[in-house]
């Protein structure tokens, strides 16, 4: 019987992984907080050992497996945070929606558009640094050191770029709630007429 040399080197790593497998253990838990998800970081690390064994040349696996487990939790936590940024529960329980009322989704549309049609009157330059500074959180020195600027130039446009944005925004929200308001009194003021 003809032994693959890979073979028996992943059976050697794989059975050194398993004789740390507490520490393993221990320490995906210790960042993961959690049982079951530390038991499925450290089985993910074992099924790569089996899948790709590790170079030959790396002296001590134990030390690099346990770096594995490290970095795959800690990756696995970094998932989990983005992806629960990502979907808001919705209470359970009465009558009402976690999205709020028509009216306050169509004035929050309505301040968007507003905010987007400012942002793309801006001129190139402010536009940029207004997007990698509100959108990106690249600090403004770092802006100005990328264009050959200086900071309080940077400041300055950023200032009056957001400046404008919340004009545009409550200029909206104003004219929005006007005209509700005005929609109001012209329904109440119809089955009057109709009494009369």
């Amino acid at each position: 019987m003809v032994v693959n040399p890979s073979q028996s080197i992943s059976n050697e790593q794989l059975k050194a992984a398993l004789l740390t497998y507490p520490k393993l253990l221990a320490s995906a838990r210790r960042i993961t907080g959690c049982m079951t998800l530390a038991e499925d970081v450290v089985q993910e690390v074992l099924l790569q050992l089996v899948s790709k064994p590790l170079k030959s040349d790396i002296a001590s696996p134990a030390p690099y497996v346990m770096r594995m487990v490290r970095n795959l939790a800690r990756d696995h936590m970094r998932r989990l945070r983005y992806e629960r940024g990502l979907f808001v529960e919705e209470q359970i329980g009465g009558g009402t929606s976690a999205y709020g009322s028509p009216e306050e989704r169509l004035r929050e549309t309505e301040a968007y558009k507003a905010f987007r049609c400012t942002v793309e009157a801006m001129p190139a330059r402010t536009r940029k640094f207004y997007e990698e500074h509100y959108f990106d959180g690249v600090p403004q020195n770092i802006i100005a050191k990328e264009a050959g600027v200086s900071c309080a130039l940077v400041c300055g446009l950023l200032r009056d770029a957001h400046s404008r944005c919340l004009a545009a925004i409550s200029l909206d929200a104003d004219q929005t709630t006007e005209s509700y308001s005005s929609h109001g009194r012209h329904r109440s003021s119809r089955p009057r007429e109709m009494r009369a």
